[in-house]
């Protein structure tokens, strides 16, 4: 039996989405990010000390009964040492240390958990051991890279550059560039030049980037800049202050630069079409591969049978995907579809009792407490719930959720003034019943995994105003289809609710407030709980309200 731990982080600022993952005998056995412990969103620059300790404690094993360390970074200076100098101060002993290539982990992120005998690969991010852009093909062979692009050369820092032009914080606010393409507005053929695509590849205009951002180089800083003053002076406009009120030329900017990232990705797809490997499957991943209407548009493309992302798709990815690389060396994998995310801690009735009265709350027991939640919601409240193994990746699927009634119009400006406290032009997802999503969604030919809101779906137009509050002005919706088999108490919630209010579909989102991780612990969830308008919170079968 072979146990490896994949880690990713690092000593660098530019390091980040730390996290630790375990396989075991060829199995996930948890997955958990660092962020939820240091509470520092990402957790830039940092090992992954608090996880690794997590994923020893649910494995049931020590340190010394790790067989490899697997790091996502092959060509960092020194990293073994680091490494090696890491684990003995902090765990007294360091297992054999295997580094491997920040895109060959993202790979195996998606096709180890994909449930497909081949497919190509795309992976693309804003850089990873001097890469952003890398087409692969997998089978039961392993994984052969096709075709790669260095920074500068980077679509993740392409709409990195746009996002922070438009005033967000970029690796961290991508979504909201997203959000605002969805306005169609008209395109900004200054944008079009910045990223152009042509003969089935891409090309950044290296103009608008600030000097000396190439393979092998830090990039700047996340106070300083990534575009240069040739962008400013082509657009003819100053870069959007933090707070300044967005325009129709703001909405150009955001529309143009997802439409380019969309046309650059299907030139990739139509390399990987006209190579020698042949396969009906796609997998995606890197952070580009969190952008949910691009990943829609490539599945109502109907350029594949199948498309899967893993929900990690980010760095926070690349733990369990060295780690899902190295396993297949000592024991070959065959690929299983990753069906569910909830990989991390849980805490018991009994932990959350303990809690409950150290902190001397008011409480209720309720046995059958799906449905006094789903009641709760279809009469206006707004609550959370904390159940089960907390999700791996930046969704929150039903583990760690504040929930709401997707039929009331208000609820989306009252979730993100009150709650979330950001622009009101970002949307909401909804959670709709297994069995129930093709009475409210219109999904393309295409097979993809609804599971993980990592694609957008069309809304039935006779069904939008039952869920007007979790979808977009696009008339799309981030869906999480949710199965009984992996969620049962998030599923009965939704069934109940449905026998309520005749609505299968609640609106759910992150526990957590803004620039937070989700909610890891009890005490986590109460500080979100008492320190927003939120009616009611349900800790496993334990009502706490105001």
């Amino acid at each position: 039996m072979k146990i490896v731990l994949g880690i990713n982080g690092g000593t660098r600022p530019g390091n980040q989405d730390s996290s630790a993952s375990i396989i075991k005998d060829g199995k996930i056995v948890t997955c958990i990010e660092e962020e939820r412990f240091t509470r520092i969103k990402h957790a830039p620059g940092v090992l992954p000390e608090n996880s690794i300790r997590s994923c020893l404690n649910e494995a049931k094993i020590s340190i010394k009964d790790v067989d490899y360390v697997v790091f996502a970074g092959a060509t960092y200076d020194n990293m073994k040492l680091i490494l090696s100098n890491f684990f003995n101060l902090k765990f007294r002993y360091c297992p054999k240390i295997y580094l491997i290539d920040h895109h060959l982990a993202h790979a195996a992120s998606a096709f180890y958990t994909s449930g497909f005998n081949d497919s190509f690969i795309i992976t693309a991010d804003l850089s990873g051991d001097s890469r952003s852009t890398v087409l692969f093909y997998a089978d039961k062979k392993g994984i052969k890279k096709i075709n790669s692009y260095s920074k500068p050369h980077s679509l993740g820092l392409f709409y990195a550059t746009i996002t922070q032009y438009l005033g967000f914080r970029y690796d961290n606010d991508e979504c909201k560039t997203m959000a605002l393409a969805g306005f169609n507005s008209k395109q900004n053929h200054i944008i079009n030049d910045f990223l152009q695509v042509k003969n089935n590849e891409y090309h950044i205009n290296t103009n608008y980037l600030v000097k000396g951002i190439m393979p092998g180089k830090t990039n700047p800083s996340r106070q300083e800049p990534l575009f240069s003053e040739y962008l400013v002076n082509k657009l003819k406009a100053k870069p959007r202050f933090k707070n300044e009120k967005i325009n129709e030329f703001h909405l150009s900017v955001a529309k143009t630069a997802q439409d380019k990232l969309e046309q650059a990705f299907f030139a990739l797809i139509k390399q990987l079409k006209n190579n020698k490997f042949k396969s009906n499957n796609l997998c995606l991943a890197g952070g580009v591969a969190l952008n949910a209407q691009l990943n829609s548009k490539i599945a109502y493309s109907n350029e594949f049978e199948n498309i899967f992302i893993p929900p990690c798709a980010g760095d926070n990815g690349l733990s369990l995907g060295g780690a899902l690389y190295v396993a297949n060396k000592y024991k070959s994998l065959l690929p299983k579809r990753l069906k569910a995310t909830y990989l991390g801690q849980e805490f018991s009735n009994k932990e959350i009792k303990i809690e409950l009265d150290r902190l001397k709350l008011k409480y209720k027991y309720i046995d059958n407490i799906e449905k006094v939640v789903a009641e709760k919601l279809a009469n206006g409240k707004i609550g959370a719930i904390f159940h089960g193994r907390m999700e791996f990746g930046p969704r929150a699927l039903g583990a760690r959720s504040i929930l709401a009634n997707p039929k009331n119009k208000k609820i989306k400006e009252i979730l993100n003034k009150n709650f979330k406290q950001r622009e009101n032009f970002q949307p909401f997802a909804p959670a709709v019943l297994k069995g129930k999503e093709n009475e409210y969604f219109d999904f393309p030919k295409t097979k993809s995994d609804y599971d993980f809101m990592i694609i957008n779906a069309k809304v039935k137009q006779e069904k939008r105003k039952d869920i007007i509050s979790a979808i977009h002005v696009d008339n799309t919706a981030r869906v999480q289809i949710v199965d009984k088999k992996t969620n049962s108490y998030f599923y009965k919630i939704i069934e109940q609710f449905g026998k309520i209010t005749n609505v299968n579909v609640l609106l759910n989102t992150s526990l957590n407030k803004r620039g937070m991780p989700i909610a890891r612990t009890p005490n986590d969830a109460l500080n979100v709980f008492f320190t927003t308008p939120m009616d009611f919170i349900a800790l496993e079968n334990y009502l706490i309200e105001k």
